[in-house]
């Protein structure tokens, strides 16, 4: 049976994306730097693709689940962010994409499909979430997609988003732990006016990985509550 790459296993979203693959029957590699594999640096996504080929025969999906938030490398303002936050969270949250769609459309067949976690802070500015790196990281996402479904679409493979909101994993704990933003998330996040959950996001996923979604590709899904409306 064919199997599912999700690089950045062990992460808050990540997590819940394996879980979700496996509820539906498909069989999961996960990848993640606790386990030794580093898809952010030359060479990772190509030694996870053999070793989830090795391990499960036809890979029919790959899902990019890494990312990093630069805060504490001095990301902000675009006065005050750090060269080492720029450069960080730029080789983390969108090098690192680029080399995994490099190695995977090519190793993916026909009807294979690829999902990239975004962030809705790729196109929304928020003073409570002012990073430069990491919502221009995210943005960057956008063409980068857009480029590489344009590509694999003659090899039926599908390439395509979730831009997800404000969700409740280790990476948002900062953001959630404000008073502040907790007083703004109805008007932040009107549907539902709470963090997301990672298993929200990862129904998002299961969908895009799925024959269902077979048409789409391209795509930036929101799963935001209502965020990228405002």
């Amino acid at each position: 049976m064919s199997a599912v790459l999700v690089a950045g296993s062990d992460g808050g979203i990540g997590r819940a994306c394996v879980a979700a693959v496996e509820a539906s029957g498909t069989p999961v590699h996960g990848v993640d730097l606790s386990g030794g594999i580093d898809v952010t640096a030359p060479g990772g996504i190509e030694k996870a693709l053999a070793q989830a080929t090795s391990a499960h025969g036809r890979i029919a999906g790959v899902v990019h689940a890494v990312g990093m938030s630069g805060r504490s490398l001095g990301d902000g303002g675009v006065a005050e962010c750090t060269d080492e936050a720029w450069h960080e969270v730029h080789r983390v949250n969108h090098e690192s994409v680029f080399r995994l769609l490099r190695a995977a459309i090519p190793a993916l067949q026909d009807g294979g499909s690829i999902v990239v976690i975004g962030s809705t802070l790729g196109t929304s500015i928020d003073d409570d979430f002012r990073t430069v790196a990491y919502a221009s990281a995210k943005g960057a996402l956008i063409p980068l997609i857009r480029t590489a479904a344009r590509e694999a679409a003659p090899r039926g493979v599908r390439v395509n988003l979730v831009a997800a909101g404000l969700v409740a994993t280790p990476m948002s704990v900062r953001a959630r732990s404000s008073a502040s933003i907790r007083a703004r998330m109805p008007a932040l996040m009107p549907l539902g006016a709470s963090p997301c959950l990672p298993e929200e996001v990862a129904q998002a996923v299961l969908w895009l990985l799925s024959p269902s979604s077979g048409r789409t590709t391209g795509a930036v899904i929101p799963v935001d509550g209502g965020w990228h409306l405002r």
